[in-house]
């Protein structure tokens, strides 16, 4: 897994400090989770497509209907919600709903193998003129493709 460095400069007794994030390539939309499915799987697209959508459907519809659906092995949808406090019981009500949010917790299954089986790899440091510019990044939005590192963990302190 890649890792970018960001310069940030928030703070006004150490303007310049640094955080490390994942680097994100892409977006797989449904159309081609779809068509690798059903490559890897001999399902014929169409039939694919067809189970893909039905279960979207549902899961949609449990979620939205206050059931925590989980999902194989990856984690489980739920939904949160955020209130204004109120000062007696007839006050409190759906009125009182700030926000509603679709959240996902991950599996253990998923944490296990984040912390023990992911390698980082950080790119060569390239120094940006800019402040906020990625560090090393090729693409500075944090979308792309993998510019660097071999998939193993740097041994030299990347920042000096």
């Amino acid at each position: 897994m890649k890792t970018s460095l960001r310069r940030i400069g928030f703070l006004k007794e150490n303007p310049e400090k640094y955080v490390t994030t994942v680097v994100r390539y892409s977006t797989i939309g449904s159309e081609e989770l779809i068509k690798m499915a059903s490559e890897n799987s001999g399902i014929p697209k169409a039939q694919m497509a067809a189970s893909f959508y039905a279960l979207n459907q549902q899961i949609e519809q449990f979620v939205l209907n206050g059931h925590a659906l989980e999902i194989g092995s990856l984690g489980t949808l739920y939904l949160t919600s955020n209130a204004k406090a109120s000062d007696s019981r007839e006050e409190a009500g759906v009125d009182s709903l700030v926000r509603i949010s679709v959240r996902f917790r991950q599996s253990k299954k998923i944490r296990n193998l984040l912390n023990s089986n992911v390698n980082f790899s950080l790119p060569s440091l390239k120094k940006k003129k800019e402040e906020g510019d990625a560090i090393g990044d090729e693409n500075p939005d944090g979308n792309g493709g993998n510019t660097g590192g071999n998939g193993e963990n740097e041994e030299t302190d990347p920042l000096g």
